[in-house]
């Protein structure tokens, strides 16, 4: 009986490898990564602020991760810090307010004609330049919610109104307005003047709300849907109003803690202004149609395009190129949005 021999060139049942879970877990786990960076401004945000910080800490480690520049960073973010919780709030209704500069430049005005001029004490001129940014406020909200003009067109020609009235109240300014005066913006605890405390407690007080309260919250479905909003029992128009005055009253205080801090009423402050801090509100996730947005995001918005500004003057770049940087951002934040709704579409 002959077994049956099996040769050298015999084939041999090939082995199946196995399948590179590791590499497609690797894989997966990238794109899940990216999805959520896609989806979530205020993460994406928050990466690009940690990488900012630590390429100029390991690039500038003499200049950068100073005590004095991060204070400087921070402070020259508080007065944008305060104005973008506004902001945002009319972002997520569908609205925004191209005046702030103006209410900030003539509320501070207001603050120090009261208090240098007129002789006032300090308390008295802080209270009277909140008022004229309320009232500001109240004037661009009657605009829009009961003459019915857009609230590109209101806030647009209040723009030129309050900055004229602003010329017409002070003239060239008024410095210096008081020792008294000073103190609120100069105080200093913990390394910080108290601007940065002031805007800390208002996007505290702001984030909360806009997140958590039901008030707040209508403002969410009037940007998503106001008539539908309307039908439902929400009050639009008079919410809308509030949402302007709320603003006013906001750039009213960035004023009077500007003026306070530089012990000068200048009617100069607050041009531009307006640029950075929509630029701001729309980097942290607030849509030109409404609905969507978040205070926190605003504030990382605001603190990314104080880090770039900082980032450029250390590297000898000229303030006049921070506006071309800051058109650039805001154009690339709106693409962004586009892109990203159309692939929800």
């Amino acid at each position: 009986m002959t077994g049956s021999a099996v040769g050298p060139s015999a084939a041999v049942p090939s082995v199946p490898s196995a399948p590179h879970a590791p590499a497609q877990k690797r894989d997966s786990l990238l794109s899940r990564i990216l999805v959520t960076l896609a989806e979530s401004r205020e993460l994406t945000l928050f990466v690009l602020i940690v990488i900012l910080v630590v390429a100029m800490t390991v690039l500038y480690p003499n200049n950068f991760p100073t005590e004095s520049n991060i204070s400087a960073i921070l402070l020259n973010a508080a007065q944008n810090g305060i104005l973008v919780t506004g902001m945002m709030l009319l972002f997520i209704a569908g609205f925004f307010d191209l005046s702030v500069g103006s209410i900030l430049a003539l509320s501070g005005v207001w603050a120090g004609v009261v208090v240098a001029q007129w002789g006032y004490p300090a308390p008295v001129g802080i209270l009277v330049g909140c008022t004229v940014g309320i009232l500001a406020g109240a004037f661009n909200g009657f605009l829009v919610t009961r003459v019915g003009i857009n609230a590109l067109i209101t806030t647009l020609g209040t723009l030129a109104i309050f900055r004229g009235l602003t010329y017409v109240t002070a003239g060239t300014g008024v410095t210096p307005i008081g020792d008294e005066f000073k103190t609120y913006g100069q105080t200093d605890f913990l390394g910080l003047q108290s601007p940065f405390w002031v805007m800390l407690a208002i996007v505290v007080v702001m984030a909360w709300a806009v997140s958590r309260t039901a008030f707040f919250r209508q403002y969410y479905f009037i940007g998503g849907n106001a008539r539908a909003a309307q039908l439902s029992g929400i009050r639009v128009a008079r919410l809308t109003f509030t949402a302007f005055v709320l603003m006013g009253f906001l750039a009213g205080v960035a004023g009077v803690l500007g003026a306070a801090r530089l012990n000068s009423a200048v009617v100069s402050a607050g041009i531009g202004v307006e640029l950075s801090v929509i630029t701001a509100a729309v980097l942290g996730g607030a849509s030109l149609r409404g609905g969507e947005g978040s205070i926190i995001g605003g504030v990382l918005g605001v603190l990314f395009i104080a880090l770039v500004s900082n980032a450029m003057i250390i590297n000898g770049i000229g303030v006049f190129w921070q506006p071309i940087v800051t058109g650039t951002v805001l154009l690339l934040a709106v693409s962004l949005d586009r892109f990203r709704r159309s692939r929800r579409a």
